[in-house]
C-alpha cells in the first residue's frame, strides 16, 4: 500500500440550485466556472430528475451505462470533486445513488448530458485551495 497527506485551505463553499431541464453535470461545470472553482469537493445534493445516465461497472470490472427511466427519479445521495485540467477545462466527476419510481434503487457516475433536472436540484460544492 502507498499512501500520501495533502495540505491544503477549505475557500469558499457555493450553493446552487439547478431548474428544470438543466443538465446535473454540465450545471456543475457552470457553477465552477462562473465562481472560478479551480478544485473542490462536491459536498451533496437533494432533488430530482426526469431520467438519469450512470456508468456502472460489471462484476467483471467493466464499465457500462445504464439509463433510469421514470418521472421524478429521486436522488438519494451524490458527491464527487471538481477540477481543471491542463488546458484549463473544468472536469466534474459526481457519484450518486438514484431510485426510480419503482423503488428500484441504482448507484453509478453521472454522465454529463444525461441527467436532466426535473424539478429543482439544491447541490454544495466546495473550495479547495492549495
Amino acid at each position: 500500500m502507498e499512501s500520501s497527506i495533502r495540505h491544503c485551505r477549505v475557500g469558499r463553499v457555493v450553493n446552487a440550485r439547478f431548474f428544470c431541464n438543466d443538465d446535473l453535470i454540465t450545471g456543475m461545470e457552470d457553477i465552477c466556472r462562473e465562481h472560478d472553482i479551480a478544485q473542490g469537493v462536491i459536498k451533496g445534493g437533494l432533488g430530482s430528475l426526469f431520467k438519469s445516465s450512470l456508468q456502472i461497472m460489471t462484476d467483471e470490472g467493466v464499465p457500462r451505462n445504464i439509463n433510469v427511466e421514470g418521472f421524478a427519479v429521486e436522488i438519494l445521495s451524490m458527491n464527487g470533486h471538481v477540477r481543471r485540467d491542463r488546458e484549463g477545462k473544468t472536469e466534474v466527476e459526481l457519484y450518486g445513488i438514484v431510485a426510480n419510481n419503482a423503488g428500484e434503487v441504482f448507484a453509478g457516475r453521472f454522465i454529463k448530458g444525461g441527467s436532466p433536472v426535473c424539478i429543482t436540484i439544491e447541490v454544495m460544492v466546495q473550495e479547495w485551495l492549495d
